[in-house]
């Protein structure tokens, strides 16, 4: 009788102690879901309210020849310059395409910009000035599409 009551308090706690493991356990996945969850909403809600607009294409025809683009930001957030210079612009005809980075100079397959309000934001509303030096020379049509860090782009047709 005795070792039949030892036997039962030994399985006993033994479930117990398992029972916490499990709930450790879940309890520790839960958290890592629950900050996953709460990674991906914040980068959704920013993406929702990041908006940019190539609003206008010309062409620089002097010495250097060279895409001035005006990107207006038309979301809800401001864009902080790092952000900007992290972004991509790429260049593509009917046999071209061509990936640029940001670039303080001006140097061929690069992008340099202009703000045209010097607070080192790019505030809702403001508009920068892009300039893309392209290493090749493209043929009319030209699509330019400027890609943010986080995804968001716009595109526009220059047709000269």
């Amino acid at each position: 009788m005795v070792s039949e009551s030892i036997s039962t308090a030994i399985i006993v706690i033994a479930g117990v102690i398992l029972a916490s493991i499990v709930s450790v356990t879940l309890l520790t996945q839960v958290n890592i879901v629950s900050s996953s969850m709460k990674i991906a909403i914040r980068n959704t809600e920013d993406r929702l309210r990041t908006q940019v607009s190539i609003t206008f294409v010309s062409v620089n025809t002097s010495t250097t020849k060279y895409f001035v683009l005006f990107v207006k930001n038309t979301g809800s957030r401001s864009i902080s310059i790092q952000e900007l210079t992290q972004s991509d612009i790429y260049l593509q005809d009917s046999s071209n395409v061509e990936m640029l980075v940001y670039s303080n100079n001006a140097e061929l397959g690069k992008w340099s910009f202009i703000e045209t309000t010097l607070d080192n934001v790019w505030s809702v509303g403001e508009t920068v000035i892009v300039k893309v030096y392209n290493k090749t020379s493209f043929s009319i049509p030209t699509k330019i599409v400027m890609v943010l860090p986080n995804g968001v782009s716009s595109e526009y047709i220059f047709t000269g």
